[in-house]
């Protein structure tokens, strides 16, 4: 059958180029003569005789202190043999390497982390002594249950669980999503019970099924409590205005870890517990300047829930449905006949008689949202149901087998895509 969406409106100067040379000190050289010394002074008094030198030893020339001077000026040094240079340059080019190397290996033996691989079981306790997120965040870190402790810490304070965490030995694996780690601790540890698993997308007979299954709660147990919201509305308020007295909707889809000798009221309690958590950061800003109030955005979230599984899709089939509403149109969601059927539907494809089916759910007969949530969404949903997209989409139409759809803004548009449906579905 084809699936409907749509989607509401709402200076530097450069002096470094001249033609001036640097000055450079030029050395003038005298012309050589036959005796470059100066002639020794005669002792007084006696005008022919001449000191004696020492062998070996003569008076500096002039012309000596010259040269110094313009080497000073000009920076010319004497050459040196080239092996003295190499054996003074080799060996310092040498150390220099071995320093490299060995700051390589220290490099690679002691500062390369650890590769760690996700979903690795791991057992984490968590001593009574230790209080705070802060603390936890450093145990659950050197257990690699989480590799960053500061975006744990702010996860905490996002969903006010930061004095809700408990202490005990839970059963973790590595690098887990950090909003499930935190839904584990607020829930505690795990003594001698059952892992109960709910998908999104389930209804209250659903849940009431896996609960029996994993838990050994009876379904006729569970679902009494379910069908008796007012019993829970004072310990949670966002249950006010649900229709028929019913918890559907509200029973968060996760996997939790429930005590052995647990009855129906506690699973109950566990369930809406992480409703709450999961929701607090959900902004409503939107959904009421469009006259949502929070349980019209859960209605919402089910009916996207269960009319795609892809994430990028469900902000464009509530923008679908968002403009639908503001347009006075129909929702006409398929989803919605199916639960309005009840469990006695098989799963057929929907015929047109189907559609006619008289209940406050069927959205081909009633205007607007259907009387109540038709599942459990998932907080993506609920994202979605809060902020839609912003398009001018009216139509969607299933045009995958993978589950993706087409998503259309005129009525010539959505009739293409239904042919196309049709072929591909061999409806033609």
């Amino acid at each position: 059958m084809t699936e409907y969406r749509s989607r509401h409106s709402s200076s530097y100067e450069d002096n470094s180029k001249t033609d001036e040379l640097p000055r450079v000190s030029k050395l003038h050289t005298e012309k050589p003569t036959h005796n470059r010394f100066m002639p020794v002074k005669s002792y007084k008094g006696d005008s022919s005789s001449t000191k004696p030198r020492k062998p070996g030893h003569v008076e500096a020339s002039p012309h000596a202190f010259k040269h110094h001077e313009a080497v000073l000026e000009t920076g010319e040094r004497p050459r040196h043999s080239k092996f003295r240079t190499l054996l003074i340059v080799i060996p310092i080019v040498a150390v220099f390497c071995l320093a490299g190397a060995l700051g390589v290996f220290l490099y690679n033996t002691f500062s390369t982390e650890e590769e760690i691989v996700p979903g690795v079981a791991v057992t984490v306790v968590i001593p009574e002594n230790v209080t705070t997120a802060g603390q936890i965040a450093s145990i659950l870190k050197d257990a690699h249950v989480i590799d960053d402790t500061q975006a744990f810490i702010t996860d905490c304070r996002a969903l006010n669980a930061e004095g809700s965490l408990k202490t005990g030995t839970y059963e973790l694996e590595t690098l887990m999503d950090t909003k499930t780690l935190i839904s584990y601790l607020v829930a505690g540890p795990l003594v001698d019970g059952s892992r109960l698993t709910i998908p999104e997308g389930l209804t209250v007979e659903q849940t009431a099924k896996i609960v029996e299954e994993a838990c050994g709660i009876s379904q006729t147990e569970f679902l009494k409590k379910a069908y008796a919201a007012d019993q829970y509305l004072s310990a949670y308020p966002f249950l006010a205005g649900v229709y028929n007295n019913s918890l559907e909707g509200f029973l968060f889809p996760k996997t939790y870890n429930i005590p052995n000798g647990s009855n129906a009221d506690y699973v109950i309690r566990v369930l809406l517990d992480q409703f709450s958590l999961e929701t607090k950061g959900v902004s409503m800003a939107y959904a009421q300047d469009h006259g949502m109030e929070f349980f019209h955005v859960i209605i919402l979230a089910s009916v996207i829930e269960k009319e795609t599984a892809a994430d990028e899709e469900r902000a464009l089939v509530s923008s679908v449905f968002y403009n639908r509403m503001g347009s006075g149109m129909l929702l006409q969601s398929c989803a919605t006949v199916v639960y309005a059927l009840g469990p006695g539907y098989d799963g057929h494809p929907l015929l047109y008689e189907d559609l006619d089916v008289d209940s406050p759910y069927n959205t081909y007969l009633y205007d607007e949202l259907p009387a109540g949530p038709i599942c459990s969404p998932s907080l993506k949903s609920i994202q979605a149901a809060a902020q839609p997209a912003n398009t001018d989409y009216l139509y969607f139409v299933l045009s995958s087998k993978e589950g993706h759809h087409t998503f259309c803004e005129t009525e010539d548009e959505f009739e293409a895509a239904k042919e196309e449906y049709n072929d591909l579905f061999g409806l033609s």
